[in-house]
């Protein structure tokens, strides 16, 4: 992995679109739905209300630029069994919001909460949102790994992955947030396997042992990164160890699943055994097809 992955490596990257040196803007707003949401103008949180005006501001954050009408976020927020008081709590909701956001100034930096025929859209303006940055770096990781930019596909998919500071929204319930937090994980942890893959096909796997350790232990299932730390071991002249976490991953689905390792893992394992010399120019990246210049 990159830098940032080992403190003391390297410096931190400063967060995107703003120099390390700046000082903190005091009426510009600051959104972070990774972990619990907070809002913040300036250096200051806010107080943002109950948890179920919290959570609707949440709904439209994650849905940014689009309308959504009262009928939406009643489901967003209750699901089916919906309280006979929900449509005024979400406009008793939305005018708390409104007030909590406007700028302070005429001029001045804000969020609106605007309403049309489709319902309610929120407008962030040029407040800063956690998310929102997350998803361009990801993206354009993701293009300059398929155009075979791998340094540039490396530095924007990890200063993304440094981003990603705890489950989407934490402590606000709903159904939306459930479902939420379930499809940023799962584009979260491909983000962070074309991460690896990248690294790796750019030969610092030794740096990508610690992460893909963490990774392998905190996803057992996800076998994507039990198969990059077994080749990342094996290429660090680790190879026994390799081995001795196939036996534990193997040893873990048999024992919860009463299965075998799939076909790829399982392949590796016999190409560690053999002491393949392949191993060690064999290309990680499977989606992009992209490939290190040299």
């Amino acid at each position: 992995m990159s830098g940032v992955l080992l403190r003391g490596r390297d410096e931190p990257a400063p967060r995107p679109g703003r120099a390390a040196s700046d000082d903190v803007d005091p009426s510009r707003l600051t959104v972070r739905l990774f972990g619990p949401l907070v809002v913040s103008r300036g250096a200051t949180p806010l107080e943002l209300g109950p948890p179920k005006q919290r959570a609707l501001l949440a709904v439209l954050l994650l849905r940014p630029g689009m309308e959504t009408g009262v009928d939406q976020l009643t489901e967003a927020l209750w699901g089916q069994e919906y309280p006979a008081y929900a449509k005024n709590l979400i406009q008793k909701s939305v005018s708390g919001l409104r007030a909590l956001l406007q700028p302070d100034t005429a001029d001045g930096p804000g969020a609106e909460i605007a309403w049309s025929g489709g319902g309610y859209r929120l407008d962030t303006g040029e407040a800063d949102v956690d998310l929102y940055a997350y998803e361009r770096l990801a993206v354009a990781g993701l293009a300059a790994a398929r155009e075979g930019d791998l340094e540039r596909a490396a530095d924007l998919l990890e200063q993304a992955r440094t981003m990603s500071t705890g489950p989407l929204v934490e402590g606000l319930d709903g159904p939306m947030m459930e479902r939420e937090r379930l499809f940023r994980q799962e584009r979260f942890l491909t983000d962070m396997e074309v991460l690896a893959e990248v690294e790796m096909e750019l030969g610092r796997h030794r740096y990508g042992v610690p992460l893909l350790h963490y990774a392998a232990h905190k996803y057992p299932m996800r076998e994507r990164f039990v198969w990059l730390l077994m080749l990342a071991l094996h290429r660090s002249d680790r190879g026994n160890e390799a081995l001795v976490v196939y036996a534990g991953h193997r040893a873990r689905i048999a024992s919860e699943l009463g299965s075998e390792p799939g076909p790829a893992l399982r392949a590796l394992h016999a190409r560690l055994l053999a002491q393949d010399p392949g191993l060690m120019t064999l290309s990680t990246l499977r989606e992009t097809g992209a490939r290190s210049a040299g």
